[in-house]
């Protein structure tokens, strides 16, 4: 069996954990950011305290783990392209 190389879990992952991270910074320094005055939604709220909640170790894993995901998936496919 083939082993998979691609790091593309990694990289889904640390772009998810990167976008919890920026919206969480974004909550935290200006709360009304996601408010809309006409309506409310339970969903986007929700999920705002959520980033707000994790944004600081999202950051501290999600940025290094996109990172390194991408410039190991990228060394892979070089080193099989020279192949």
């Amino acid at each position: 069996m083939r082993k998979n190389k691609s790091g593309a879990i990694g990289i889904f992952l640390g772009l998810l954990l990167t976008a919890a991270f920026t919206v969480g910074l974004i909550a935290v320094r200006d709360p009304a950011a996601f408010i809309r005055k006409d309506s409310y939604d339970y969903t986007l709220e929700f999920a705002v305290n959520l980033c707000k909640s994790i944004w600081l170790p999202a950051g501290v894993i999600g940025i290094p783990l996109f990172l390194v995901s991408l410039i190991r998936s990228l060394y892979l496919e070089s080193k099989e392209k020279d192949r």
